[in-house]
């Protein structure tokens, strides 16, 4: 049973606060990998740790951020409050354009690092990439935090939280809970 199914699609915003935290576990994992790369270079538990973070990444924070630009973004901007809109609308560019610069990081740098190292032909991994892409989205979760899931919370409908959470489940191909 997935994660997600665990917390539920009924609570979507608490789902996106849930990724939020697994991202943070997996930079800090890439982290750890590093130095375990360098003591004890690519060994059975490097090669399990890389494909875990591979996975991580390519399914659960692919679908997390089609999740954020294809209904949560456009949804936090929709009902945030008047004096707020321009600004928030702002952010909102901002936040996907740095999915942008971290799906390139990724796709370009460390996905293939981290696949070498799971099929154990390499033990390379940029640290510099690393650094990067943790730092790009400890920044991004934290404006997301702060900016939008209080506005999201303070002003989303139940229509508008049961909306949020069927797409994500529909994304995932899993059942919203309590059915059709």
């Amino acid at each position: 049973m997935c994660s997600q199914e665990l917390l539920g699609f009924d609570r979507p915003l608490e789902l996106i606060r849930h990724t939020h935290r697994r991202l943070e576990q997996r930079c800090a994992l890439m982290q750890r990998l590093l130095g375990h790369l360098n003591e004890r270079g690519c060994d059975a538990d490097a090669r399990a740790t890389a494909g875990h973070i591979v996975r991580f990444f390519e399914e659960e924070m692919a679908r997390h951020h089609e999740d954020e630009e294809l209904a949560f973004y456009d949804a936090v901007v929709e009902v945030a409050p008047s004096k707020n809109r321009s600004t928030i609308a702002k952010l909102v560019v901002e936040l996907r354009d740095e999915h942008e610069r971290l799906q390139a990081v990724w796709r370009d740098v460390l996905r293939p690092q981290l696949t070498a190292i799971m099929e154990g032909r390499s033990q390379a991994l940029n640290r510099e990439a690393v650094d990067r892409c943790q730092l790009l989205y400890v920044d991004h979760v934290e404006r997301e935090e702060q900016m939008l899931l209080p506005i999201a919370e303070k002003r989303f409908t139940r229509e508008q939280l049961e909306r949020l959470g069927r797409g994500m489940a529909e994304r995932r191909n899993e059942p919203y809970p309590g059915g059709a």
